[in-house]
Protein backbone atom coordinates (compact mmCIF):
# COMPACT_ATOMS: atom_id res chain seq x y z
CA UNK A 1 0.00 0.00 0.00
CA UNK A 2 1.57 3.43 -0.99
CA UNK A 3 2.16 6.00 1.54
CA UNK A 4 0.10 9.34 1.53
CA UNK A 5 2.24 12.02 1.52
CA UNK A 6 -0.11 14.39 3.18
CA UNK A 7 -0.43 12.62 6.33
CA UNK A 8 2.30 13.90 9.02
CA UNK A 9 4.36 11.79 11.30
CA UNK A 10 4.67 12.83 14.99
CA UNK A 11 8.80 13.61 13.97
CA UNK A 12 7.36 15.89 11.45
CA UNK A 13 4.88 17.50 14.15
CA UNK A 14 7.84 17.62 16.56
CA UNK A 15 10.26 19.77 14.52
CA UNK A 16 7.40 21.81 13.15
CA UNK A 17 6.86 22.85 16.54
CA UNK A 18 9.97 23.41 17.69
CA UNK A 19 11.40 25.57 14.66
CA UNK A 20 8.33 27.62 15.63
CA UNK A 21 9.16 27.47 18.81
CA UNK A 22 12.58 29.05 18.20
CA UNK A 23 11.94 31.28 15.54
CA UNK A 24 8.85 33.08 17.95
CA UNK A 25 11.39 33.02 21.21
CA UNK A 26 13.99 34.61 19.00
CA UNK A 27 12.41 37.24 18.28
CA UNK A 28 11.56 35.70 14.20
CA UNK A 29 8.00 35.50 12.90
CA UNK A 30 6.21 32.29 12.61
CA UNK A 31 6.46 33.30 8.53
CA UNK A 32 10.26 32.57 8.61
CA UNK A 33 9.56 29.40 11.19
CA UNK A 34 7.39 28.21 8.18
CA UNK A 35 9.60 28.84 5.33
CA UNK A 36 12.59 27.15 7.34
CA UNK A 37 10.33 23.85 8.32
CA UNK A 38 9.26 23.75 5.02
CA UNK A 39 12.52 23.17 3.63
CA UNK A 40 13.18 20.99 6.24
CA UNK A 41 10.35 18.40 5.97
CA UNK A 42 10.15 19.03 2.32
CA UNK A 43 6.62 20.26 2.76
CA UNK A 44 5.01 23.90 1.42
CA UNK A 45 5.02 26.83 3.48
CA UNK A 46 1.16 26.93 3.13
CA UNK A 47 1.27 22.74 4.45
CA UNK A 48 3.18 23.80 7.64
CA UNK A 49 1.23 26.90 8.38
CA UNK A 50 -2.22 24.83 8.15
CA UNK A 51 -0.69 21.88 10.72
CA UNK A 52 0.33 24.87 12.60
CA UNK A 53 -3.06 26.24 13.07
CA UNK A 54 -4.54 23.48 13.00
CA UNK A 55 -3.26 20.86 14.38
CA UNK A 56 -0.10 21.89 16.79
CA UNK A 57 -1.48 25.10 18.26
CA UNK A 58 -5.19 22.98 19.05
CA UNK A 59 -3.28 20.67 20.61
CA UNK A 60 -1.08 22.65 22.94
CA UNK A 61 -2.91 25.61 23.15
CA UNK A 62 -0.05 28.22 22.26
CA UNK A 63 -2.58 30.91 21.65
CA UNK A 64 -3.39 31.36 25.12
CA UNK A 65 -0.26 30.75 26.45
CA UNK A 66 1.54 32.95 24.15
CA UNK A 67 -1.30 35.50 25.40
CA UNK A 68 -0.96 34.86 28.97
CA UNK A 69 2.76 34.21 29.24
CA UNK A 70 2.77 37.67 27.35
CA UNK A 71 0.44 39.51 29.78
CA UNK A 72 2.09 38.01 32.67
CA UNK A 73 5.77 38.90 31.76
CA UNK A 74 4.58 42.47 31.11
CA UNK A 75 3.15 42.92 34.60
CA UNK A 76 5.85 41.47 36.18
CA UNK A 77 8.92 43.11 34.07
CA UNK A 78 9.67 39.21 33.23
CA UNK A 79 10.68 37.61 29.65
CA UNK A 80 8.79 35.15 28.27
CA UNK A 81 11.56 32.84 28.99
CA UNK A 82 11.38 33.76 32.71
CA UNK A 83 8.30 32.08 32.70
CA UNK A 84 8.36 28.63 33.63
CA UNK A 85 7.25 26.18 30.82
CA UNK A 86 4.06 24.72 30.75
CA UNK A 87 4.59 21.69 28.66
CA UNK A 88 7.29 19.02 27.21
CA UNK A 89 7.99 21.29 24.29
CA UNK A 90 8.77 24.80 25.97
CA UNK A 91 10.77 22.47 28.62
CA UNK A 92 12.79 21.58 25.53
CA UNK A 93 12.92 24.10 23.51
CA UNK A 94 14.52 25.56 26.99
CA UNK A 95 17.30 23.23 27.69
CA UNK A 96 18.21 23.90 23.59
CA UNK A 97 18.26 27.58 24.57
CA UNK A 98 19.75 27.31 27.91
CA UNK A 99 23.40 27.49 26.91
CA UNK A 100 22.16 31.32 25.68
CA UNK A 101 20.97 32.40 28.35
CA UNK A 102 23.93 30.93 31.04
CA UNK A 103 26.19 33.94 32.07
CA UNK A 104 29.60 34.39 30.83
CA UNK A 105 32.61 33.74 32.87
CA UNK A 106 33.41 37.45 33.61
CA UNK A 107 29.60 37.14 35.41
CA UNK A 108 30.56 34.18 37.35
CA UNK A 109 33.78 36.29 38.69
CA UNK A 110 31.87 38.93 39.33
CA UNK A 111 28.67 37.26 40.66
CA UNK A 112 31.79 35.31 43.30
CA UNK A 113 33.50 38.60 43.89
CA UNK A 114 30.25 39.93 45.25
CA UNK A 115 29.58 36.77 47.02
CA UNK A 116 31.85 37.02 48.81
CA UNK A 117 32.20 40.49 49.80
CA UNK A 118 28.75 39.46 50.87
CA UNK A 119 30.16 37.22 53.33
CA UNK A 120 32.35 39.25 54.12
CA UNK A 121 29.87 42.11 55.26
CA UNK A 122 27.50 39.58 57.44
CA UNK A 123 30.38 38.82 59.34
CA UNK A 124 31.16 42.16 59.43
CA UNK A 125 27.69 43.15 60.78
CA UNK A 126 27.82 40.13 63.37
CA UNK A 127 31.04 41.75 65.04
CA UNK A 128 29.31 45.21 65.04
CA UNK A 129 26.02 43.69 66.69
CA UNK A 130 28.31 42.00 69.15
CA UNK A 131 30.14 45.27 70.21
CA UNK A 132 26.33 46.79 70.29
CA UNK A 133 25.38 44.44 72.74
CA UNK A 134 28.52 44.98 74.49
CA UNK A 135 28.06 48.23 74.47
CA UNK A 136 24.39 48.40 75.44
CA UNK A 137 25.41 45.80 78.49
CA UNK A 138 28.27 48.12 79.85
CA UNK A 139 26.10 50.88 79.75
CA UNK A 140 22.92 49.49 81.58
CA UNK A 141 25.47 48.66 84.47
CA UNK A 142 26.90 52.38 84.55
CA UNK A 143 22.91 53.40 84.89
CA UNK A 144 22.99 51.45 87.76
CA UNK A 145 25.77 52.68 89.13
CA UNK A 146 24.41 56.11 88.39
CA UNK A 147 20.87 55.16 89.87
CA UNK A 148 22.34 53.90 93.18
CA UNK A 149 24.58 56.87 93.31
CA UNK A 150 21.58 59.49 92.98
CA UNK A 151 19.65 57.02 95.74
CA UNK A 152 22.31 57.50 98.24
CA UNK A 153 23.28 61.19 97.50
CA UNK A 154 19.16 61.39 98.22
CA UNK A 155 19.51 59.69 101.59
CA UNK A 156 22.37 61.84 102.65
CA UNK A 157 21.14 65.30 101.61
CA UNK A 158 17.35 64.27 103.47
CA UNK A 159 19.62 63.35 106.45
CA UNK A 160 21.13 66.34 106.53
CA UNK A 161 18.22 68.13 105.96
CA UNK A 162 16.52 66.48 109.25
CA UNK A 163 19.80 66.89 111.54
CA UNK A 164 19.77 70.54 110.65
CA UNK A 165 15.96 71.01 111.44
CA UNK A 166 16.73 68.96 114.92
CA UNK A 167 19.82 71.52 115.85
CA UNK A 168 17.30 74.37 114.98
CA UNK A 169 15.47 73.30 117.54
CA UNK A 170 17.69 72.62 120.22
CA UNK A 171 18.86 76.47 119.45
CA UNK A 172 15.43 77.91 120.26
Amino acid sequence: MKERKDLWKPEEDQLLEETVLEYTSNGDTKASAFKKASTDLGRTVSACQYRWNTVIKKRTDYGSQEIASNKAASQTNETPDSVPPANLAQVIHFLRNFAKTQPNSEQMRENKRLHEAQVQLKLQNEQLIRRLKDKEAEFENQLLQYDEMASILKEADQLLKHDSKEEKRAVH
